[in-house]
């Protein structure tokens, strides 16, 4: 292991490999709130989508050793991977096999993997690990132009977490690339009139994953007026999205919790990176606390108190065609652990949702399910699902206001 930082070439041509899911957020979450200013001329202040500087340098002392382990352990067995940079990211709409879906969840491992290797880092200092990530920054950002599609680049905001724990140790020029790609996205995705999609996506899970892409790169691109644009643009798809009972839009399209989890989720995301710079989205009044209403909305399938069965009365044709196809999760009823990250997440801006989370993630289920991520570990798997958001959201946002 190196004791000291890489010193990080400009290099656009070195490949890397892909990467995994919750032990991160978990890890990233672990340190306290600040606002990182970097050093040197022209930098901006608080250029970062959810880990300061600061907080990327203090992560191996605060992860807690069993997410770190997940993670360190998945970043290695990926280490040698190459990077499969692409000009067009398309799984929105196609079946498993069909056009380029299978060449594109490649594409979006290579952006998970840029943020696993960039965590593995943090937490052995290896250069290894930051060399791998930083060839893999450096190969998409000379060969990616934004689609603006936000369920094909949904993964989009894991790049730049990745950057987040590598930027002090990045060239200027580099640093300068990605925060105008950062911005590029904020500005795209947080625009008044949707760039892709028809009206009907303005207000559901489509949506939510525009913000959390939009939100990711205003926070990364150091512009304050696109993160004050991000706010707005939250604050008024929250009221959109969540009915006053709690249930969702996305629920009434597609009678499946399945996305009930998939619009709050990247709406929590945005908010959690917003608290990673002191703002409170959560428990703004602008929201009417309707998050909190969701979550208890949910809460009772979560713990598997209560079932549903998934899409039968969907109005979205495509639902019944995966379904015809034999599609993993889209008959039959709700899989309660799909809700783990978006209860991880919602522990750490509102305590009252800690004991959810928990009953999703016992000690027991997460050996149990490493042992078997490591059994089946495959060219298309790139870590332990809930290693990097372990790993990346530990540390705890509360909502101000709240009675915890």
């Amino acid at each position: 292991m190196s004791s000291r930082p890489p010193l990080m070439k400009e290099s656009g041509a070195h490949r890397g490999p892909s990467l995994g899911r919750r032990t991160v957020l978990c890890a990233l979450a672990s340190l306290p709130l600040g606002c990182g200013v970097l050093p040197g001329a022209g930098r901006a202040m608080n250029s970062y989508a959810l880990t300061s500087p600061e907080r990327a340098r203090q992560l191996a002392q605060l992860v807690p050793a069993e997410a770190a382990s997940l993670a360190i352990e998945a970043a290695r067995l990926t280490l040698d991977r190459e990077a499969r940079p692409i000009p067009l990211v398309r799984t929105a709409g196609l079946l498993p096999g069909e056009g380029l879906r299978t060449v594109s969840i490649w594409a979006q491992n290579d952006w998970r993997e840029i943020r696993m290797q960039a965590l593995a880092y943090r937490l052995t200092r290896d250069a290894a690990h930051a060399e791998r990530a930083t060839a893999s920054l450096n190969a998409w950002l000379a060969a990616y132009s934004p689609s603006f599609n936000p369920i094909d680049e949904t993964q989009l905001p894991s790049l730049l977490f990745g950057f987040d724990l590598l930027q002090d140790i990045l060239p200027a020029a580099t640093i300068g690339r990605v925060r105008g790609f950062s911005a590029r996205l904020a500005t795209g995705y947080l625009a008044d009139k949707v760039l892709v999609g028809d009206r009907n996506t303005e207000s559901n899970n489509w949506h939510s994953h525009r913000i959390k892409i939009g939100t990711a790169g205003a926070f990364a691109s150091g512009d304050p007026a696109l993160a004050a644009r991000a706010r707005t643009v939250f604050m008024r798809h929250v009221l959109r999205n969540i009915r006053a009972d709690g249930s969702t839009i996305d629920f009434e399209e597609r009678d499946a919790l399945h996305y009930v989890v998939y619009t709050l989720e990247p709406m929590l995301m945005a908010a959690a990176m917003a608290a990673a710079h002191g703002e409170d989205w959560y428990g703004a009044p602008e929201t009417g606390g309707r998050f909190a209403l969701a979550l208890e909305w949910l809460k009772p399938y979560a713990l598997g108190e209560r079932s549903h069965e998934e899409f039968v009365r969907s109005t979205v044709p495509f639902d019944r065609k995966r379904a015809q196809a034999g599609v993993k999760g889209f008959s039959g009823p709700f899989n309660r652990y799909k809700s783990v990250n978006l209860y991880w997440i919602a522990s750490r801006l509102d305590a009252r949702f800690q004991p959810v989370s928990d009953a999703l993630a016992p000690p027991a289920v997460w050996l149990h399910k490493h042992e078997e991520w490591r059994q089946a570990r495959s060219d298309t798997t790139v870590g332990h699902p809930w290693s990097w958001m372990r790993a990346l959201f530990c540390q705890t946002f509360h909502a101000q206001g709240l009675s915890l």
